[in-house]
Formats: structure tokens, C-alpha cells, sequence
């Protein structure tokens, strides 16, 4: 049977004085381990050379081969080091039978071609929903969670054992196991006191080919203390009276996925011509998700981005989504006062005030929250575009097809587009 322990780092952010710190202190920790991994993030795009310099001092301070994934600070190319390895590049790693596979830039997974009882995953960025909080200015839909769907669709592909990640700084330090995967977010080795002392969090896992999973926190300048919840001797900074998962418990809860199916089929009918526009099978790995309300916003995510596919697949053809915090700007009028809030819009929108088109589309709105606005921009050379078709999508059911609403939305100009997901 197989084992291996890893000693895995994330979020560095090329401050090379903590790495410093980190190699002194955990050679004076006196641990073992096979491997390290560093999950991204290594290196700043402000400090050139970063990344490579301290992988370097990673794997010659502690001699132990390093396997990384890029971060989305880690714009460096290939560092051409003897014992660093990007995960990207070189692949699958085998332990015996445990597969150690990473994804930092690449999205489509690897072909294992032997047969591991136990993968291990290594990303940057975590799955949607699971230790993913982030800040909506940085997460790519525009959301509080700084997960990225690919990921999950990964752990769909591989069904790993562990998954090793970052980028989400709120929840680094937390583990927590979900419908068979251990999930390990290392983030972040730059953590400070306000008195500027590091004490930065790295994790040391144990994993059998077997499946069992251990995983243990560290801190630089860490001490051995009993938890002041949960009552467990644990490693944690002195000033600290709890550890990390007391300190996150309500957000460790998670609840079991129901109500949708993994393979479904999506339909897409533009209301205005009673016509399907297309259908097409999508997977929905829901198991990877945290509860039913992050269900529905992965969903939401799936439907926008196939749907902008469809419209986009033709030549000279781009797809804008208008974020609902734009659309007073774009669809307003000169008159629109910014300290109305968007509440006011939505619910008592005057047209005699305000846009009759702005006002349509709040009606929309406030009926199917998560209905969407996108423009179809066509291009008959590359210095002219102008807005061709303007599409509003929303839930099938949630309005009426023959409700007077969809037909003043259609002779104002917009097409409406309905969807539903249903099993296959």
C-alpha cells in the first residue's frame, strides 16, 4: 500500500523574506514529508523573477522535490529548475498508486494512463462554493464566491481523494471532507499579525492508497495549545485562542444536494417566434457543491455561459452581458438620480420618470431574479460594432408566454429567451 505526505504552501506573493522564515522554521520543526506542493500564487508580477527565486530556495532549503501549480500572480514563463516541477507541463506523478495531478493555466484534464487507486488534485483556484470566499470585484461572475466551475468539473473528471488549493484567502487553513473528497485550502503563507510577525499556515497531509486522509496545520511562529472551542491541542499563533475550524464552524456546515439531475438536457426557445433555438446536453456535478443555494447560482452560471456560446459562435459575432449594476446606466435617462436605489427601480419603476425599456426590464427582474440582459455585437470590419440583437433570458415559467409583459418587451425591441433544464 502507498502512502505519501505532502507539505503543501500556497500564497506566497513573492515575498521571499517569509519564505526565508517558512524553510528556517520548519527545519527547525524537525517534520517529515515526501514532497512539497505550492498551489500557486508563488511569486508577484511587481517583483520579476519572484516565482523561479523562490522555488528555488523552496526545494534547496528544504531538499525535497517541489510540484507547483501557477496562480493568477504567477505570469512567469519556465523556470528550468532541477527539482521544481509545474504540474501543467509535466503531468501526472505517480507514488505508487497514488496520482498526483495539478491544473494551473490548463483546463482540460489529463488521460491517466495508469491506474491510480487514490488522485490527489492540486489547483489554485478552489471549486465554486467550497472555501471559496472572495471579493465579488475579483471573481470573474461577479459573485462572493472565487471559486471557478472548471475546477469542479475537474473533480467530477478525477474524483480525487484530496484536493489541494488557495487563492481564497477567508477560508485558508480549513479542510473539511464532502461527498468523498478531502478538500485542503492552503492559503496563505504572507499571512501577518498587525505587529508584522508571520505566521503564515501550511498543511502536512498524510494520504494511503487506501484512502485515508490525515491533515495537520502548522504556523510559522505556531505554538501547541488547547482550542479554546473545541477543547483539541492544536498548532496555531499564540495570540490565537481558537482554531481555525471553530473560528469558521458556521461556515463549514454543508448540505446534501438534491432535486436536479446530473445529466440534463438544456433548452433554450425564443418566445418572440415560438422556436427552440437550440438544445444541448450540459453535466451538472452537484455533488461538488455545497448546498442547494450555491445550486442555484452554479446553474445560473452554466445557463449564461452556454447561452453566450450559442450566440457567439458565429464569425464577427461578440456577446455582452450587462451586469444589473449597469443597466440604470445604460438603459436610464439623464433624469435618473443617483441616490434612487436599485430597489426603487425594481419595484416602482415610473415610467414617466425613468426609461420605458429600464422599466420592462425591472419588471423582468423583479419577477425571475435571475433573469439577464445581453447585447449580440456584430462587427462589419474591425473598427465598426453596433448592438444587433438585445436578449432577455429568464426561466421558463417564471412569465407567462402570452402575458402582455413579453409582448411589450418584444415591440420595444428586446428578443425574449426562455430555458429550462430538465433530465435526460
Amino acid at each position: 500500500m502507498a502512502k505519501l505526505r505532502i507539505l503543501a504552501v500556497s500564497d506566497v506573493h513573492g515575498k521571499e523574506d517569509i519564505v526565508d522564515r517558512f524553510i528556517d522554521w520548519t527545519k527547525g520543526d524537525n517534520i517529515s514529508y515526501d514532497v512539497v506542493v505550492a498551489a500557486g500564487d508563488i511569486g508577484n508580477p511587481q517583483r520579476p523573477g519572484s516565482m523561479c527565486r523562490i522555488l528555488g530556495k523552496i526545494f534547496r532549503g528544504l531538499q525535497k522535490p517541489v510540484y507547483y501549480v501557477r496562480g493568477n500572480w504567477d505570469i512567469e514563463g519556465d523556470c528550468s529548475l532541477q527539482q521544481a516541477f509545474d504540474l501543467d507541463s509535466v503531468g501526472p506523478i505517480y507514488f505508487g498508486d497514488i496520482a498526483l495531478v495539478g491544473h494551473g493555466r490548463r483546463a482540460n484534464p489529463f488521460r491517466l494512463e495508469r491506474q491510480a487507486r487514490t488522485v490527489v488534485l492540486v489547483t489554485h483556484y478552489p471549486p465554486f462554493s467550497i472555501l471559496d470566499r472572495g471579493k465579488v470585484v475579483d471573481s470573474y461572475h461577479h459573485s462572493p464566491h472565487a471559486g471557478v466551475v472548471e475546477i469542479n468539473y475537474l473533480i467530477d473528471y478525477y474524483r480525487p481523494r484530496v484536493h489541494i488549493f488557495g487563492h481564497s484567502h477567508s477560508f485558508g487553513g480549513l479542510d473539511v471532507e464532502h461527498n468523498g473528497t478531502v478538500y485542503v485550502n492552503v492559503a496563505r503563507l504572507d499571512r501577518l499579525l498587525k505587529s508584522g510577525d508571520p505566521i503564515g499556515n501550511y498543511a502536512l497531509i498524510d494520504i494511503s492508497s487506501s484512502g485515508d486522509v490525515k491533515v495537520e496545520w502548522r504556523f510559522i511562529n505556531g505554538v501547541w495549545k488547547r482550542c479554546s472551542g473545541c477543547g483539541r491541542v492544536v498548532h496555531i499563533p499564540e495570540k490565537w485562542t481558537l482554531c481555525r475550524k471553530c473560528a469558521h464552524k458556521n461556515d463549514l456546515k454543508f448540505t446534501r444536494v438534491s432535486g436536479i439531475p446530473y445529466r440534463a438536457l438544456l433548452t433554450f426557445r425564443d418566445i418572440s417566434t415560438d422556436s427552440t433555438m437550440e438544445r444541448r446536453e450540459v453535466r451538472i456535478p452537484f455533488y461538488t457543491l455545497k448546498d442547494n443555494l450555491t445550486l442555484e447560482d452554479f446553474i445560473d452560471i452554466i445557463v449564461t455561459r452556454t447561452f453566450k456560446g450559442m450566440l457567439s459562435s458565429e464569425e464577427g459575432v461578440k456577446v455582452f452581458e450587462i451586469p444589473k449594476d449597469k443597466l440604470i446606466e445604460f438603459y436610464g435617462t439623464r433624469t435618473n438620480d443617483p441616490l434612487t436605489p436599485f430597489s426603487e427601480y425594481l419595484f416602482s419603476c415610473n415610467e414617466n420618470l425613468h426609461n420605458h425599456r429600464l422599466c420592462l426590464i425591472m419588471k423582468i427582474f423583479s419577477i425571475d431574479k435571475k433573469a439577464h440582459v445581453f447585447w449580440k455585437i456584430t462587427s462589419d470590419n474591425e473598427k465598426s460594432y453596433k448592438i444587433s440583437t438585445e436578449y432577455i433570458l429568464f426561466r421558463e415559467g417564471s412569465i407567462n408566454p402570452g402575458s402582455h409583459l413579453l409582448r411589450q418587451l418584444v415591440d420595444s425591441g428586446f428578443r425574449a429567451v426562455s430555458y429550462k433544464i430538465e433530465a435526460i
